[in-house]
């Protein structure tokens, strides 16, 4: 049997120990023990699986599957009886762990990443008329998007999408007043995000989106009144066509709407954004 004499691969919740024990189950070892379990770790849904032989920096080897990674340790399920492991990538030789960081990058779900977002929603502009006894308003908001890379590994090729969603109820121009598109319209735009390393972080404020208010009492008759109404924004990670993170800022009211809209949303691309990620100007 070849063994495969990693310092650090590991069951999911035990402490760090020799891999030689994971090869072979009848090796004994020093302090400190670690015993050998066969508890699973929660796999990445969206990881693929990749099968490999793994080859530490002594020259030993081990077949097995990759599951998901972070920071510096890949889960591996060793061929054959299902076990898995964590692995530190050092304990890889050069061309190994080379391999292990090339799934890692490239293979949409490898890595589990996590983040944080906030979205604040700021108004830009308004203005406020009146004609033949109606009252018309125009509103541009914005929200400003904060992103932060809470993940330990670097983040690369990725994009940022983002949807405000709104119910556009009245249209104005000028001042002529026409119904509007109807509920649930979205708006947005999706920029390349630059390279993210563990705790950095990103701000912008979306572009600007126009809503309008239309109210008119009458001296006789019933009350007009319609308005645009926002709902939030939804912001996607999106890496090799993967979404790795979502975040919605009312779930309770947007947790029934699809990301479909391609046909009916032109995504407008800016370089101020692009300017603004890459010289870091908030």
């Amino acid at each position: 049997m070849v063994l495969l004499a990693f310092a650090c691969l590991v069951p999911l919740g035990t402490a760090v120990t020799s891999l030689a024990q994971a090869v072979d189950p009848g090796k004994k070892e020093k302090a400190p023990k670690a015993a050998v379990t066969d508890q699973k770790v929660r796999q990445n849904p969206s990881a693929p699986d990749a099968v490999m032989t793994l080859r530490s920096v002594a020259g030993q080897e081990i077949e097995a599957k990759l599951i998901s990674a972070t920071g510096e340790n890949v889960t591996i399920e060793r061929v054959g009886d299902g076990r898995q492991f964590v692995v530190a990538l050092a304990t890889l030789d050069n061309y190994t762990g080379e391999r292990v960081r090339q799934w890692m990058d490239q293979a949409p779900g490898a890595v589990a990443y996590n983040f944080a977002v906030t979205a604040t929603k700021t108004l830009i502009d308004s203005n406020t008329f009146m004609t033949g006894g109606r009252d018309l308003k125009t509103a541009e908001w914005s929200y400003r998007v904060k992103l932060t890379n809470l993940t330990r590994n670097l983040l690369t090729d990725a994009q940022l999408e983002y949807r405000i969603v709104f119910d556009d109820e009245v249209e104005i121009a000028k001042t002529v007043v026409a119904p509007g598109k109807g509920a649930n319209q979205q708006d947005g735009q999706m920029v390349d995000l630059p390279e993210m390393h563990f705790n950095d972080e990103i701000e912008f404020d979306t572009a600007p989106l126009q809503i309008h208010t239309y109210e008119y009492v009458p001296s006789r008759g019933e009350r007009e009144y319609s308005r645009d109404t926002i709902k939030g924004i939804w912001v996607r990670i999106v890496k090799n066509g993967t979404v790795l993170y979502e975040y919605q800022s009312h779930p309770a009211t947007m947790a029934a709407l699809s990301w479909d809209n391609e046909d009916k949303l032109e995504i407008r691309v800016t370089n101020q954004f692009r300017d603004q990620f890459a010289t870091g100007v908030k």
